[in-house]
């Protein structure tokens, strides 16, 4: 089946777009041709279906301004008016307004942008992107499908890593869900990049526009969606899953306005699944919401590390933090400490802080140390919460005007 796939796609890929209609029919007919028995109603594959997502020329020119601004800043020369080595550098193809433009270049193809959407089932797929210069062809298999294969597909995956101890379910999807997914996705990126276009979002408090705040808000939203990707993808590696979520929670900071302790808060993180689940279109949330759930879950199951007190028999966690010193936490406030000593772990374990080295070491012993594999996706959920909220993104990147 991966054959197939890589095969039309390819084809999909390179072929004139005159001649996309038909292969991309021939595509969906292969696929439904797919039986695993003589029953003609067995087709794995019984709601595919193919979409367009075009992304506006009008919104990446727009976003350029960063790098064109930065870069008349920096060259005083053609700050001054003079073009001469501008003209010379385009003679010769090398790009002239490239400021940091490889740390943004997903919103050309939009390739990023609809990554974390397809990748949203981990460790299953829903459907497959084709990327064409006038946007992207996404094609559904109208159902999950398992992304992993049970024996290494190359010879790296034949190195031992750890990984999830628990199988993964994969829901059932309607005939509608990968429509009203993609829908709800577009739409949602088309209010954020509303923001991020929106050269008065980056201004100062005198109202001009500060290209190097413009350009950070585009580094750090590409960031945080790449990243998302990335620990999506990385269900075979538990330790890679965690250390990119919580490079995600270090970004999604500056978006949310919260800090990493609220966001590994259990009731925080609920409180936020509530709130997509009332706000996603049913059809939708079969798609985009499993994963979310998933993370949630995960934070709850995390607190029944905290072996010490139940053996205790203590309802809280009791952190011994000297011969007279006690700090009592509630098994939530406990669980998102611990993340945070993980976190602040990416930089070696212990803290050089005097302040916190005892609190340290007591949650290092009261917690087994057994993180569940989903408590990864908590990027995935704040991503989420982000799209949701664009106005909040456009306050918070905006900082009164600093």
């Amino acid at each position: 089946m991966i054959d197939l796939i890589n095969h039309q796609s390819l084809l999909l890929h390179a072929l004139p777009a005159a001649d996309l209609p038909v292969q991309a029919r021939y595509f969906m007919e292969t696929l439904n041709e797919v039986r695993f028995s003589e029953d003609p109603a067995s087709g794995p594959f019984p709601n595919t279906g193919v979409y367009l997502v075009e992304a506006s020329t009008a919104l990446l020119h727009r976003v350029k301004l960063a790098s064109v601004w930065l870069r008349i800043e920096q060259d005083a020369r053609l700050g001054g008016g003079d073009m001469s080595h501008i003209k010379g550098a385009n003679a010769n193809d090398d790009p002239v307004f490239a400021s940091s433009a490889g740390l943004y270049d997903g919103i050309t193809l939009f390739d990023a942008y609809l990554a974390p959407l397809l990748a949203a089932g981990t460790p299953a797929v829903w459907g497959v992107n084709v990327v064409r210069s006038f946007g992207s062809l996404v094609f559904s298999f109208g159902t999950f499908i398992s992304g992993t294969e049970g024996d290494a597909a190359e010879l790296l995956q034949s190195i031992s890593l750890a990984g999830p101890r628990e199988a993964v379910d994969f829901p059932r999807i309607s005939a509608h869900a990968a429509q009203g997914a993609l829908q709800w996705w577009t739409e949602r990126l088309n209010l954020l990049f509303g923001v991020l276009g929106d050269l008065s979002t980056f201004t100062d408090e005198l109202g001009d526009y500060r290209p190097d705040k413009h350009l950070e808000g585009l580094l750090t939203i590409e960031q945080i969606f790449r990243r998302t990707t990335s620990m999506l993808v990385a269900h075979r590696d538990a330790n890679a899953r965690r250390a990119l979520s919580f490079t995600i929670l270090d970004s999604l900071e500056g978006v949310r306005g919260t800090d990493l302790l609220t966001m590994c808060r259990l009731k925080h993180a609920t409180n936020v699944l509530a709130r997509l689940e009332e706000a996603l279109p049913a059809d939708a949330a079969e798609i985009l919401l499993p994963a979310a759930r998933r993370a949630v879950r995960a934070l709850r199951e995390m607190q029944d590390g905290f072996f010490l007190r139940r053996q205790l028999k203590t309802a809280r966690v009791e952190l011994q933090l000297g011969a007279d010193a006690v700090r009592s936490l509630s098994p939530e406030e406990a669980t998102a400490l611990y993340l945070k000593v993980l976190r602040d772990a990416t930089h070696g374990h212990g803290s050089n802080k005097d302040s916190s080295r005892a609190q340290t070491a007591a949650l290092l012993a009261h917690h087994d140390g057994d993180v569940p594999h989903d408590v990864g996706l908590l990027g995935y959920l704040y991503l989420l919460d982000v799209m949701l909220h664009p106005e909040r993104v456009r306050r918070l990147l905006y900082r009164q005007g600093c």
